[in-house]
């Protein structure tokens, strides 16, 4: 491109490019209206050999554009100047996490972060009938406020759209990266969404050992190890990868769609299982910071100093048995009897004291000539009563058993309301059923609320969820959301208010 052309709608200057793809180039550009840093992906409508790749590249801008997810790229723009097409998006300080994985693997808390993080883009996109067909760590990469980012969705596949599948993406038609294709996608098969599971398990073992799980001497040799070829079990390779993540690997890269996890929120809602303990006992993950040099280590573990032990007990030493255990408790009936028995004799020996006191007296006068050379003390006037009583022995109540913890609520079902009802307003927008800054304010308060959810935060959940409920009464009452579109959008957002309802308790 001359440099007279290094500038897109009069306002993108194209400063330099930063990576080609096979849907075109990507520029480090300015926007000089906003004054802001973008990245734009450009497209030599001359150079496509057939409407298939402009048509696959507008697809991209539409579906990328549409997609408003924390984990998805954002896209500001799109447009066609002369022969080149150009998608205008955030610009990421990265790194990718192919940068990452070229410094060697990465810590096993950030592959989980990872791993939930991308779930959680795809399962975004597979609500809306679009499958990615190339994850893979070039494409996912870390954005200014330390997210991964899913991009490149240039050769994605609309699931439902049969007609236009046979025209851009046919059976028997590869497209994708060699050693993150699926096996049904390496021998031209039809795929689904659970293709993009196959590729993130490609993902998450490539990050956890230095290496994708499938490698030939050829793409081709590559492809059909996919298709025939038994995975290898990741703790081979990383012996500290936790049963529960090698698994989770392993279901992922199963050969039969069928044996993979249902869906991608099947997956989040797996490492958010085995993560919400680890965030009870005091560990915290602290991502990479954006733009730190790639390797550093982007994953810290912080565990909680250990208490002191409790001072030694200062009272009598205990006489009753510990709470549950039958042999200490034999052990202390038969000390009680022996204390019982030892207390009798004591009486006894004092009894035969004050009956012998009187005639030691009347032997010391008759006689002054010591029998012994021990001299006794004097007997006290008064002897003490002997008790034949023992005392009672105590015995400490047993210790309460803890209470069982209480599970902490799935916020599954809430995700998946919020997957709907972002799906319907997008819907009712494309089809001209409601105003579009309106269907995007309310899409805005659906982050919130997803954002309040990935916290934990249940009552800002519960908050966000009124605010957007208010919101969308108001707009159906104005009349910016149609009618018909509120047919539709009353029962979703319904679901989602009794999804939350449930989630908070």
């Amino acid at each position: 491109m001359s440099t007279e052309q290094r500038r897109l709608a009069g306002r993108y200057a194209l400063d330099a490019p930063i990576g080609r793809g096979g849907m075109g180039e990507v520029w480090r550009a300015t926007d000089t209206v906003l004054d802001r840093e973008v990245a734009v992906k450009t497209i030599d409508l001359r150079r496509v050999p057939d409407e298939a790749g402009a048509a696959r590249f507008e697809r991209e801008a539409q579906v990328t554009a549409a997609m408003s997810h924390p984990n998805v790229v954002t896209v500001h723009d799109t447009g066609v100047e002369d022969d080149t097409a150009y998608l205008v998006m955030e610009l990421l300080p990265g790194p990718s996490l192919a940068d990452r994985m070229a410094e060697g693997p990465l810590p096993v808390d950030e592959v989980a972060d990872v791993g939930r993080q991308v779930a959680a883009a795809l399962e975004a996109a597979h609500e809306r009938g679009l499958v990615h067909r190339d994850v893979k760590p070039a494409n996912l990469v870390y954005a200014a406020d330390g997210r991964v980012r899913v991009l490149d969705f240039g050769i994605t596949q609309l699931g439902e759209s049969a007609a236009a599948n046979q025209a851009l993406t046919a059976t028997n038609t590869v497209m994708g990266t060699a050693e993150y294709l699926a096996p049904e996608q390496a021998t031209g098969g039809r795929v689904d969404g659970r293709a993009d599971l196959y590729a993130l398990g490609c993902v998450l073992f490539a990050l956890l050992t230095g290496r994708a799980p499938f490698s030939g001497p050829t793409p081709v040799a590559t492809m059909m190890m996919h298709a025939t070829d038994e995975a290898p079990d990741v703790r081979d390779l990383r012996p500290d990868t936790p049963a529960w993540l090698a698994g989770l690997v392993g279901s992922l890269l199963a050969k039969d769609p069928q044996d993979r996890p249902a869906g991608a929120g099947a997956v989040v809602a797996a490492i958010d299982a085995r993560r919400a303990p680890e965030a009870a006992a005091g560990r915290t993950t602290v991502l990479p910071a954006a733009g730190a040099a790639a390797g550093a280590a982007a994953t810290q573990r912080l565990d909680r100093g250990t208490p002191p032990p409790p001072p030694p007990p200062t009272g009598p030493a205990r006489v009753g048995p510990p709470p549950g255990g039958r042999e200490p408790q034999r052990r202390s009936s038969a000390g009680i009897w022996a204390l019982a028995a030892v207390v009798a004799v004591l009486a006894l020996v004092v009894g035969w004291q004050l009956l012998s006191g009187g005639s030691d007296e009347q032997g010391q006068e008759a006689s002054s000539t010591p029998t012994s050379t021990t001299a006794e003390p004097a007997p006290t006037s008064e002897a003490p009563e002997p008790t034949t009583e023992a005392p009672e022995p105590t015995q400490e109540e047993p210790e309460p058993e803890p209470e069982p913890t209480e599970q902490a609520p799935d916020p599954a079902p809430v995700q998946d309301a919020l997957g709907r009802t972002d799906t319907g307003l997008n819907d009712a927008a494309q089809a001209d059923q409601a105003d579009r800054q309106t269907v995007q304010d309310l899409r805005q308060q659906l982050r919130d609320v997803e954002s309040a959810l990935r916290d934990g935060d249940a009552e800002g959940v519960a908050e966000a969820r009124d605010d957007f409920v208010e919101s969308y009464r108001e707009a159906v009452s104005d009349g910016e959301v149609s009618p018909e579109a509120a047919g539709t959008l009353d029962p979703v957002v319904q679901d989602l208010s009794n999804a939350v309802d449930a989630y908070v308790g």
